[in-house]
């Protein structure tokens, strides 16, 4: 029979061993911003023929994928340091990466301010149309990179 003095032991062994590391939360929260700009080019296509609505739609899409953009990015910081083994080639992907994101996000950016200029227009102008057909497109290079480091080096598990 076990004594409670040993069972209290046990327990305070357990509280004071330090905790697991939390697990990468980039690769959970990625998919906001995906999905938000990937929305903002599609009702950006709308607007051609649906009008001032998706111009709209496409606006807010575009802000609400910025604000998600600063989250997810700040988890990727974090995984990057915690997670990624120094000089690994994991970490080199991870800067290009990054790098690519930035940029796309940056596009985003740009083109917000110029919606914001333009409001009231019935279809996307030409600039920011532009900016988010190639923010998407570098998005889905930087999204390729991701994945590549997710499959293939355990430590992004």
């Amino acid at each position: 029979m076990k004594s409670k003095c040993g069972a209290y032991i046990n327990r305070v062994h357990a509280i004071r061993r330090p905790l697991r590391p939390l697990r990468p939360l980039h690769p959970l929260v990625v998919h906001f911003p995906l999905a938000l700009f990937g929305m903002s080019f599609l009702f950006d296509v709308l607007s051609l023929e649906l009008g001032a609505a998706m111009v709209e739609a496409a606006r807010f899409n575009v802000l609400g994928g910025l604000i998600a953009a600063v989250v997810t990015g700040a988890f990727g910081a974090r995984d990057f340091q915690r997670f990624l083994p120094a000089h690994s080639a994991a970490r080199r992907i991870a800067r290009y990466h990054a790098a690519l994101n930035l940029l796309a996000v940056a596009l985003f950016a740009v083109g917000l301010v110029l919606r914001f200029q333009s409001r009231g227009a019935s279809s996307t102008p030409p600039w920011p149309f532009v900016l988010s057909a190639v923010g998407v497109a570098l998005l889905g290079v930087a999204g390729y990179l991701g994945g590549v480091m997710v499959h293939n080096y355990p430590s992004t598990r």
